[in-house]
């Protein structure tokens, strides 16, 4: 996931404080709560990104939503970004986190898009491929796409290899409309 360049320094001092106070596992876990909320409501997104809604009213909601989900550290951290008026990145400040985490443990997180679901075989020869790039654990993440048509589109840290059909389709196309079928003399 591509993340804000803003998110990116709140995070790291996020993850140097927790592993400096040796809860880095437990503030992942916190992480991983915010993560997944701002991927799965829409209104969670609007609100951190609405003007409209004040600073007082943020901050009931997140003590409403995490205060006895997530550990004090956390939760008083994003009250901080809030305060700082950051809140539009807390998502991003979240992946950022796991990214992070992800890079000490050694853990090469792995997207497949496939147009049908894997067999185990295949599984396993993708992670063992992708096991030489990361030296650690591979953490493979498995996505049906139907509109790929066939092959495979494989996504990892900032890098992506593309052989689906639908890429070579879209390829032959934009050669085609190059060509130039009339000749001046004819």
């Amino acid at each position: 996931m591509i993340v804000s360049h803003i998110a990116v320094p709140y995070a790291k001092a996020l993850f140097d404080l927790t592993l400096e106070k040796n809860l880095l596992e437990e503030t992942r876990k916190d992480m991983q709560v915010v993560a997944n909320l701002v991927e799965k409501s829409k209104d969670f997104r609007m609100m951190l990104k609405s003007p409209v809604i004040n600073e007082g009213k943020k901050r009931i909601i997140f003590t409403k939503i995490f205060e006895k989900v997530i550990s004090k550290l956390t939760f008083t951290f994003l009250l901080i970004i809030i305060r700082k008026k950051r809140e539009s990145y807390i998502g991003d400040i979240a992946f950022a986190f796991i990214e992070l985490y992800n890079d000490h443990k050694g853990i090469l997180t792995t997207t497949l898009k496939t147009a049908t679901p894997v067999s185990d075989d295949i599984r396993l020869m993708v992670k063992d491929l992708m096991k030489n790039q990361s030296k650690g654990v591979v953490e493979l993440i498995e996505e049906v796409n139907s509109e790929l048509i066939g092959g495979f589109i494989l996504q990892w840290k900032d890098k992506q290899y593309n052989a689906s059909i639908l890429k070579q389709i879209n390829r032959l196309q934009r050669g085609v409309t190059r060509v130039n079928l009339y000749k001046k003399g004819f």
